[in-house]
């Protein structure tokens, strides 16, 4: 089996026909008949079926295909450490967070890389739950600070820190005069913010098995618009301490800590991409400025 087989056959099952592929690669389509005719020689299994429709995976292209990716990623990954053991920098790297946590850290760790890696390009991206763990699995983000998932079985977390977590309210609303988890929001109508591809939001990720207790009157994308109708005295909202500190007039509004919730920050990486030593040089920056602005023991901020 060659790497040259390997590569036409990725691209045939990505174009969907040999006709599409023999173009993208620039191949007399009979030449990369052949090559794959030779591959499943010598696999001794047929990796395509071939129909009018066009191509489709056998079975066993299935598994051969799983594995062409992996290799490929390594192949990559090895690209990466030589390059760095020899000085040179890859082109682009990638980190993501919520918005109110990228815009506390994004510009810090920018300075620090650029210091030690004055050519080196970094993508930063503003998201949230899925939609951060789903650049992870399909090699869009590199690096991701986000909080854990049960259905990410292909990410490898590490946390860092306990985020505290707010319940706020315009002056002169209704505020009780103590909370500590979510059974004290009965009754009380809730804006939260959605994690983008979904339609749940992390406060009723993390209320559990309460949440059905619990009034959602309204859901929206961004903090910005949930603290507007936090502020218009319609509903109350449940903060983060990063997001409340993006409240310019924060002393206004009533708050109250949750004392028994809080938000787990977690460095996130995809366990089948693996690392490479200019991500970990990443991931090493970036646990450091999370650490200037966020105790590790108790998650309050320390600024």
């Amino acid at each position: 089996m060659e790497s040259r087989q390997l590569r036409y056959f990725c691209e045939i099952a990505e174009a969907g026909s040999f006709t599409a592929a023999a173009a993208r690669l620039r191949v007399a389509q009979p030449a990369l008949s052949r090559q794959i005719a030779s591959l499943e020689r010598d696999l001794g299994a047929p990796v395509f079926l071939r129909g009018p429709g066009g191509i489709k995976l056998t079975s066993h292209g299935e598994i051969l295909l799983r594995h062409a990716d992996a290799m490929r990623v390594h192949a990559a990954r090895a690209r990466e450490e030589i390059s760095a053991s020899l000085g040179q920098i890859p082109g682009w790297i990638s980190f993501g967070t919520a918005p109110a946590l990228g815009r506390l850290i994004f510009g810090p760790v920018a300075e620090v890389m650029a210091a030690r890696y004055p050519e080196l390009c970094i993508s930063f991206v503003e998201g949230v739950g899925a939609s951060l763990l789903n650049g992870l699995s399909d090699g869009t983000l590199d690096l991701a600070l986000t909080s854990r998932s049960a259905y990410a079985p292909g990410v490898a977390f590490k946390k860092l820190f306990s985020e505290p977590v707010y319940l706020v309210a315009a002056p002169g609303q209704e505020m009780p005069t103590s909370v500590s988890g979510w059974e004290d929001l009965r009754g009380m109508p809730l804006v939260v913010t959605n994690q983008q591809t979904t339609v749940a939001s992390w406060v009723e990720e993390l209320s559990g098995r309460t949440q059905s207790a619990l009034d959602f009157r309204y859901r929206v994308e961004s903090s910005q618009a949930a603290i507007d109708i936090m502020r218009r005295g319609l509903a109350y909202a449940v903060l983060p301490q990063s997001t409340m500190q993006e409240i310019r007039d924060i002393q206004s509004f009533q708050r109250a800590r949750l004392t028994e919730v809080s938000l787990d920050r977690n460095l996130a990486q995809s366990r089948e991409r693996g690392s490479a030593p200019l991500i970990d040089v990443l991931r090493d920056v970036v646990e450091a400025e999370v650490r200037r602005h966020f105790h590790d023991d108790t998650g309050d901020c320390s600024n």
